[in-house]
């Protein structure tokens, strides 16, 4: 899809140097200070759960092969629409896909902000993270992507998903939605 609008600079940021699973499945957690990430992991050992509450969220489960899901995984993202619930406009791009870790850029239309989002699949689980480079907010857009992807897990034979709400975080929603 190609953007025929105004001509903006596009604001990319730079990719972060840590992403990627690490031994015990987990990923990267989030900054708490910024309202622009979820994540199943907190940052490290010694961070206060009180402080990481804001973006936890529970991993997806399965329960069929670990081939299985990350076939289905890898399905519902390349059925992802750009541009969807006003989001991703400028598309995405799988920049890494392994038998257990999925690494996705996703692009706002207009200025070209760059999202990461991972998914490492182990023990019948998924952790996931996405993650804004840019910024303090993201006006929704890391919640609307990761539900997407949850409703159309949850629609496949053995999945169990959940959705990001301003009940399960509502310090997000204040901040983030209008």
């Amino acid at each position: 899809m190609q953007y025929d609008g105004p001509k903006y600079p596009k604001r990319k940021g730079s990719k972060p140097a840590d992403l990627g699973p690490r031994p015990d499945g987990s990923l990267k957690g989030c900054d708490f200070v910024k309202p622009n990430c979820f994540s199943t992991s907190v940052l490290d050992e010694d961070e206060l759960a009180e402080l990481s509450v804001g973006y936890l969220i529970p991993p997806f489960e399965y329960t069929k092969s670990q081939s299985e899901a990350m076939q289905d995984l890898v399905s519902v993202i390349k059925a992802y629409i750009p541009g969807q619930n006003k989001i991703d406009g400028g598309g995405f791009k799988i920049i890494t896909q392994t038998d257990n870790y999925l690494y996705i850029q996703f692009q706002s239309l207009k200025y070209g902000y760059i999202d990461d989002v991972e998914f490492s699949l182990k023990d019948d689980r998924v952790n996931m993270r996405s993650s804004s480079r840019l910024g303090y907010l993201d006006f929704g857009v890391n919640a609307k992507r990761l539900n997407f992807i949850s409703e159309k897990l949850g629609l496949l034979d053995g999945w169990k998903t959940s959705q990001i709400t301003a009940s399960t975080h509502p310090g997000y929603f204040e901040k983030n939605i209008r």
